[in-house]
Order: structure tokens, then sequence, then C-alpha cells
């Protein structure tokens, strides 16, 4: 587990702070180190300076280094820094709190089959993410499976090797662990192909459910010979199980399943949960963690842990191989994991008199607080009265607000990201078109179809998600159909935890180092707005990639088992009948989403029917043609959509927005918001507040239809204050303005140069406009001449609008340039 320092050990390597030593081996040592600042700990491996002394050595450091960072996928690592140029070389690779799979069979004996086969099919999909990147594990043994509270991960690539590549070990060296090597790897480390690790994979699971090595025990030329010849003992293994393992341990390697099909192989009758031994000893490592990471400095000469409860469960780490499984040659590649921001600095009296006070609310509240809970109590009050209290940000902002869609974000000002001190400036590679943010991350899907997450607290690069598929333009076509790369939806931000869908999987991904932690089969972005929902424990979204025969689902949070899915749209949709079938809002208790006809609502246990939009909601009704509602937002005791009709205006363009207003949880109609109809020009619904509704106008087509955010009274539909956007630029440049935003009882917009905010009084009324100057904005940008008539609209061309995304007292403005800059809210 974790050691104090030695009197010789270092206390910085590279950025990292080190705090605990970790084990050593024959190429050096491992730490526990944080980076400065704080964040997640990381395991952090030197390499001796005799080694690095070898004139060959640095090359290959730094292409194993290449090596890791190809590679990225679910149950998987990723490095997380690292110099082979240093005097002494490092990497930092994620930390798990966590035993590996041969520490765990041995104290807690041989797992269940569902639990081996919930393992199985994380470690498959690990090595099919390592083999589309042409590169061959060659270790894939107990040692190297570390057991996270959320799964498995597959680490360690130092003697992986790119599939056309010079071998990076010399063939007199043994590479691989005599019970856990194939035939090829016995005939010669030139034959080793990825049907190799399916094979080691499979012997693996046979130790997992027996507890026993397949190939049994004697000497190593024994142990060669019956790997060499398939002579595995399989005695024990669960019938349903050794049929499927059967398949991967034949002597032809072209005859076994790849690892991706092998995953699904396994899925059927996976369990979602370690047994409760394993779980006790993954608490045990997390709770050393936490003790360790509460200390005020490093874990020093002397000092002996002991075992103490620290309250909630700490997150957990990627980990490395420890003590001595870190064998000379392996164990210098990158992994990865859930990240945990270390607790702040203070006196060990008052770090142990808030863990108890944790404890206590832990048991009363089950360690729950969710942002429906935070809706109760406005800007942070505590519910009985007295000082604020500081509610711990679980539920993510977009640009539709909080999870209910309302434009309204459910975080007073005094939340604050977690490590937020100071304003900050970062960058996206490309032009962001949906973020979402959230306790640790800003994270953006890009043009190109990408995703990449920045620090909430400083604003630097985390890590980056590729969906493979960034050929494609996003944007519209001329016949107004949708192309997105990877039909990649919007990141959903929940908890420690990133949620989207791209390439047709679901996939939750750890937000601090963008380690997929689970995927399954889903769809992807119907429109812009496509986004995964996250309720009660589930992760809902749609099931198609187009909006043809569309289904809501039900996954688990955390493990991805789907639990239920219902139809949303039908398979012979005309295009006019199109729409964002997927879920669009939550209040906690009930799911909304789209459907072919109008909104519905659905119960999240079991997907029950609670009730769907009628009236005016529905597409084309009323005594003039409308769009129905494409959305809901959610307040309160009721829903509401923004459906347009189309009005008079001499041009054959014009439309006046109606607000529609629906019983919440039963969509029974509750007649319209009385907006002023010299308002509803050009209009859009942009935010609810409990007071106040906020309307963005704007018409290219209709006269008289100015630029400008209008607020309203949600009552009686009154215009509170009119605000006009963009103001003067010069001759073919553009001011784009952000879509207005209602949190902690400010209505909140940007621009290019400038953030506005203007209070909401208790009774409703408005105060003074403020302008604050954002340091660092881009400006006016020069307006794109491109013709989007003939070709379409190209969200690469297109100037797009800036997003606000306040978290809290904080507001991030992300701009199309991809410049992203943090804010406090100005009071």
């Amino acid at each position: 587990m974790l050691g104090p320092l030695r009197e010789d050990s270092p206390r910085r390597i590279g950025p990292y702070g080190i705090r605990a030593r970790l084990g050593a081996g024959g190429m050096g040592e491992v730490f526990l180190g944080v980076r400065d600042g704080g964040g997640e700990p990381v395991a952090v491996k030197t390499v001796r300076r005799d080694v690095a002394k070898d004139p060959g050595f640095r090359g290959r450091f730094r292409r194993e280094i290449t090596v890791a960072r190809s590679v990225a996928g679910p149950h998987l690592a990723l490095l997380l820094d690292g110099d082979a140029d240093a005097e002494v070389p490092w990497l930092a690779t994620g930390y798990v709190a966590g035993p590996n799979l041969s520490a765990a069979v041995r104290r807690a004996g041989a797992m269940d089959e569902a639990e081996v086969r919930m393992l199985g099919a994380g470690l498959a999909r690990a090595l099919a993410a390592v083999h589309a990147a042409g590169i061959v594990h060659r270790d894939v043994k107990p040692g190297n499976v570390m057991l996270a509270a959320d799964g498995p991960r597959l680490i360690d690539f130092g003697i992986a090797r790119d599939s056309g590549a010079t071998p990076l070990t010399t063939t007199s060296r043994m590479v691989g662990s005599p019970a856990f090597m194939s035939p090829e790897h016995v005939a010669g480390s030139g034959r080793v192909v990825p049907a190799s690790d399916v094979f080691c994979l499979a012997s693996l699971l046979c130790y997992a459910v027996t507890g026993r090595d397949p190939f049994g025990d004697g000497p190593v030329a024994a142990v060669l010979y019956r790997v060499k010849y398939v002579e595995a003992d399989l005695d024990g293994v669960p019938d349903a199980l050794r049929a499927v393992l059967e398949r991967c341990l034949v002597a032809d390697p072209a005859a076994r399943p790849a690892a991706a099909a092998l995953a699904e192989l396994l899925d059927p009758g996976a369990g979602d949960r370690w047994p409760d031994p394993v779980a006790q000893h993954i608490a045990e490592h997390e709770r050393e963690l936490a003790r360790v990471m509460a200390l005020d400095g490093p874990l020093l000469p002397g000092y002996t842990p002991t075992e103490a409860a620290t309250g909630s469960r700490v997150a957990p780490h990627q980990l490395p191989t420890r003590g001595t499984d870190f064998t000379p040659g392996l164990h210098i590649a990158p992994t990865q994991g859930p990240g945990l921001a270390p607790p702040p600095r203070r006196s060990r009296r008052a770090l142990g008199a808030a863990l108890a006070a944790l404890i206590v609310l832990g048991a009363a509240t089950g360690g729950i607080l969710a942002w429906r809970n935070n809706r109760t109590t406005p800007n942070g009050a505590s519910p009985g009265g007295g000082s604020p209290a500081a509610p711990r940000i679980v539920a993510g902002v977009d640009k539709n607000g909080g999870p209910d869609g309302s434009g309204t974000v459910p975080y007073g000002r005094n939340v604050r990201p977690a490590g937020w001190k100071k304003s900050w400036k970062g960058a996206f590679a490309q032009p962001p078109i949906g973020c979402s943010a959230g306790r640790d991350v800003v994270v953006c899907r890009l043009v190109d179809g990408t995703y990449e997450a920045v620090s909430a607290a400083d604003g630097h690069r985390m890590w980056t998600l590729d969906t493979g598929q960034s050929s494609n333009r996003a944007g519209w076509g001329p016949r107004n159909q949708f192309f997105m790369p990877a039909n990649a939806t919007r990141p959903t931000v929940y908890d420690d935890t990133v949620l989207l869908a791209a390439g047709g999987r679901l996939q939750s991904v750890d937000a601090k180092t963008g380690a997929v932690r689970w995927e399954t089969r889903s769809g992807g972005a119907h429109d812009l707005n496509s986004a995964p929902v996250v309720v009660d424990g589930l992760v809902l979204a749609a099931t198609t990639s187009t909006p043809e025969d569309a289904a809501l689902a039900a996954y688990d949070l955390k493990t991805g088992a789907r639990k239920w899915q219902k139809p949303l749209a039908s398979q012979d949709i005309s295009n006019a009948q199109k729409g964002n079938f997927w879920p669009v809002a939550t209040d906690g208790t009930v799911v909304y989403a789209v459907g072919e006809d109008a909104p519905r609502a659905f119960r999240p246990k079991d997907g029950s029917l609670l009730g769907t939009a009628g009236g005016e909601a529905v597409q084309g009704a009323g005594d003039r043609t409308n769009s129905g509602c494409g959305s809901l937002r959610v307040r309160g005791r009721f829903a509401f959509c923004a459906t347009y009709v189309i009005n008079d205006d001499p041009s054959g363009f014009g439309e006046d927005m109606a607000v529609l207003r629906f019983a919440a949880g039963t969509l029974r109609t509750r007649g319209r918001v009385p907006v002023d109809s010299s308002l509803a020009a050009g209009a859009t619904l942009t935010a609810l507040g409990d007071r106040v509704i906020t309307l963005r106008r704007s018409s290219e087509y209709q006269s008289g239809v100015p630029d400008e955010l209008v607020v309203v009274g949600r009552d009686g539909g009154r215009a509170l204050g009119r605000f006009p956007l963009g103001g003067k630029v010069a001759q073919g440049m553009s001011n784009p303005v952000s879509d207005p935003m209602i949190v902690a009882d400010t209505v909140v917009w940007a621009d290019s140069t400038t953030l506005y905010t203007v209070p909401i009084r208790p009774d409703g009324t408005l105060g003074s406009l403020t302008r604050t100057r954002i340091p660092g904005a881009p400006g006016p940008t020069r307006t794109p001449t491109y013709d989007s008539v003939t070709n379409g609209v190209d969200l690469e061309q297109e100037l797009l609008d800036p997003q606000v995304l306040p978290v809290g007292g904080v507001v991030h403005v992300v701009y199309d340039d991809g410049t992203v800059i943090s804010v406090p809210l100005p009071k």
C-alpha cells in the first residue's frame, strides 16, 4: 500500500509534489504525487540514473510514451504527463485506490460467474481499443488488472508495441508472465498478434473464476509446454462461461474471437458490482489514500499508517502495479482513472472535526446532495434559516441551465467549482459547439465531433476524447438535413462523470481524466441539442442516430446496463415530422422527452408513460400553422414550451412566439403565459426563472424586430426590461451574443468583449444593468461570407454565439475561436 518516503526520496518530480512511496523495481521507483495547486493523485514513475545512461533507453522510453498516448478507450489508461529528457526520466499516470486482481483473488478467493463476466467484458473492450490503435498489449495478467470501484482497469503498456514497429525488447528476453502467455508468446516475440491478448485474457478469467493458474504450476519449462500445446485446466469454470473461454483458448489465433466480439459474448449475465469482500478491499485502499492526502505534507519516515474511516467514499484512481510486481521493462506506460481532488489544507484537528461531521451528514442523507435539493434553498441558504451553506455541485450546467432545461442554474453565488480561486483563460483546439460545466471540468464537443475538457479550477487542458470520425463536417445540408461527425451529442456533466453518445455508443467518462468507465450501444445526435439526461441513478438517451424509429432508453449510471426502452417515433416519419427525439429535461422525479407528436413525460424507474402534451403543443394545431413543442422546460409545478405561429407579416416569414404551460408530471394543458403580443415577433424563449422569463428577439426577415433581450414577468407577461444586443461594430464585423441565463437571481449574458448582469429583485422587478469587461475576450470578428444557401450551413465556417455557463458564483464564457474565460459573477 502507501509507504513513507525515505530520507533520499525526491520531494518533487516535474510539476508534482511527492506525498508517499508506492514501490520499486528493476528500473526505478514509483511515488504518489499531486500537481501544484491541487488535483488528482498520480503515480510518478522514475527511472534509475544508470538505466537512463543507456544510449538506447531514452529513445525507447520516448517511443513507449508515444505508444501510450495513442491508446484511449473504456477501462484503459491515459498518459497524464512525462519527460523522457529529464535528468531522471519520469512519467505520471493516474492512481487508483484499489487492489490488483491477483491481490483480490489471494485475499477474497475466486469470483462468481457474474462478476467474472463483468470483469471480462470491461477488459475485452479495453483490448478492443488497444488493438484499434494498432497495438498489442503483450502482458495481460492479473497483476496488470486493477479493480476500481467502478470496474476494472487494464494498465501498463511498457512492453506493448506498434504492430509495425521494431520490437522494444530483445528477442532473448522473455516478454510476459509464463502462466498468462499465449502459444505465440512461447513460439517467439515476433509472432504475437492481437489475438494473443485474447488468449491471455481468457487465461486471466479462468484464474478469476477458479482461483488458480489455468496452466498449473511447477517449473517454467513445464508451464510453457502446457501453454504451447493449450493444455488449460478448466475444471470448475461454469459451463456457460467455459463455452466462451474455450473459443479463446485455441491454438490457431485466427479462430479466436476478436476482443470486441468477446465483450459481446461476456455481456449476458454480467454483474453490476464487485462481491462484498472485493468492495471492502477497494474501500480500504480508498480510506488509506484519503488519509495520506489529508496530511499537510508528505508521508515521512517514522509514520505508521493505521486504518480509520474518513467519511464519504473517495473516488477511485488508476493504480500502477506495486512492489514486487514492478518488473524490469514493464509498468512504464500510462494508466488512468477517476481523479481525486485533495481536501483543503488545514490543521489535523479541524480536519478530524470536519470528517466527523461528514460521516453524520452522510448517514442522515445517504451522502447525496442532489441538484433538486438545491432548488429548495435559493442562493445556498440553509433550509432552516441561518447562514448560507455551499451545496456540493452535482448536476452540471449547459446552455439550458440545469437538468430542468429552464435556463436557470440551481446554484447560488457561494457555490464555486472545486479549486477555483481567480479568473483564468484557457483554449479549446477547435470551435466548440456544445459545452457543459460542473464541479471539476468544462467539457465541449468540438466541430470535428471530438471532445475536450479543461479544468474548471484553472483552465489547463485535462483530456481529449477522439471519436474517430472527424472527417465529416458539422452543420446542415441544403435540404436541412443535419450532419455531425460521429453523430456526437452535446456532453452532460454529472458529479464526477461526463455522459455522451458518439459513434453509436453511449459512454460514461471520468470527468477528470477522460477514462471511459463504460460504454454501451445507443443512438447519436439528432440535432445540436441532443444530450443525455441523468435522473435517479439512470442515464436517459435515445437509441438511434437518426430520428426514424427513435426510442428512449434508461441505463444504469454506474454500469451502463439497459433498464428499459420506450418508443418515441415511428420508422416512416416525414422530414417535416423529424425532431430531436431525445430526453430534454427532468425535475428530479419525472423525465421529459420529445416524441413524434409532442413532448412526453415518463417515470424514470420503469419508463411508464405519465402524460403527453396536447393542444397547441402538437405540430399544426390551432387556427394557424404552428411548430408544436420541439423541447420542454420545467420550473416548479409547471412545464413550459415555446411554439411559433405564422403571423400576417407580408414577407411570409413572420412568426410569433407563444409560451405554453402544462402541469409538471402529467403534461395536462394549463394555458399560455400571457406574453405581450408586441414582443412575440422574432422572439426565442431562453430562460424561465421563478419570477421572470427572458426572451431573445432577432429576425433577418421581419422588419422592425430589433436585436434585443427582453425580460418579462412570468405571471403577467409585462416587459420589465429591454436591452439592445450586439452594439456598434465596424462594417463587415460581428459581435456575437450568448443566450441569457439566470443564476443567483441575476440575468447573465455575454458578447465578444463584455459580461452583462441584471439583478432580479425579490418583488420581481429588475435592478440596474452592469457591464463587466472580460479580460482576454476575442472581440468582434469578421462576418462569414460563404454561400450557405447553396452549400448548406457549415458550422466550421459559421460565426457561433458565445456560450455562457454560470456555475454558481463563477461564469465560464466559451467563444467561437476556442477561447474559454472564467470570471467571478459580478456582485
